[in-house]
């Protein structure tokens, strides 16, 4: 008899569970998306999880690791070389204006060669590159690995032909004019000749200088070919 009573007791519960499923997925169904704001559930995945269900978290949140003395020490060292945020201001500003004025004077020699040529000789010479074909920022400056205290920064200028003195000095002579167009700041310019470069520096604090050092892909080709 005991044994039909807890039989009979089973089979209720058993009932009473499907009753209760029933219920709950007819809810679901009336419910938008099934009631899963993510998407009905799949099968499990490879992990355990089923898709369309949001990632559950696992444990506690991690806590952020107390800095050691190494650590203070490094974030001291980097604050006292990591540049100040006057001579970071005053090297982009600098540079900006240099590349600015550089433009120009490609444009204005390139206007100027086309002025000294004739109409047939433009229809022959139509596609000739530009005298001066683009800057390039080099070193510290183009890695983002300025110090503190560091005032010289360098620039590379890619031009057509392989540089000559003349060409140097026109681009010298034609640069304060652009300067001037750009920024009503004083700048001084002068030639080393020697190392086919033009160094500019500002005239007010912090003062930075830019050294333009001329090149062409000319050279590298005659390189590798006596290489």
């Amino acid at each position: 008899r005991w044994r039909m009573e807890m039989r009979r007791y089973e089979e209720d519960m058993y009932w009473r569970r499907m009753e209760e499923e029933q219920h709950h997925w007819d809810d679901r169904r009336r419910m938008p998306d099934g009631g899963y704001p993510h998407g009905p559930p799949g099968p499990l995945g490879l992990l355990g999880v089923r898709p369309g269900m949001p990632p559950q978290p696992q444990g506690p949140a991690p806590l952020r690791r107390p800095d050691s003395s190494d650590d203070r020490y490094v974030m001291t060292k980097h604050a006292t070389i990591y540049p100040t945020e006057e001579e970071l201001q005053a090297v982009q500003k600098i540079v900006s204006i240099t590349e600015r004025a550089l433009k120009l004077v490609s444009d204005s020699l390139s206007e100027h060669e086309k002025s000294k040529s004739k109409e047939g000789d433009d229809k022959k010479e139509g596609g000739k590159d530009r005298a001066l074909k683009g800057v390039l920022r080099v070193g510290v400056l183009a890695k983002g690995l300025l110090l503190r205290g560091d005032r010289n920064v360098n620039l590379v200028l890619l031009c057509s032909e392989k540089p000559s003195k003349t060409l140097l000095s026109r681009i010298a002579e034609n640069l304060p004019k652009q300067l001037a167009v750009i920024s009503p700041e004083k700048y001084d310019i002068k030639c080393a000749v020697s190392e086919a470069a033009i160094i500019l520096n500002s005239c007010v604090e912090p003062k930075m200088q830019v050294t333009i050092t001329l090149t062409s892909p000319i050279i590298r080709e005659e390189n590798m070919r006596e290489g």
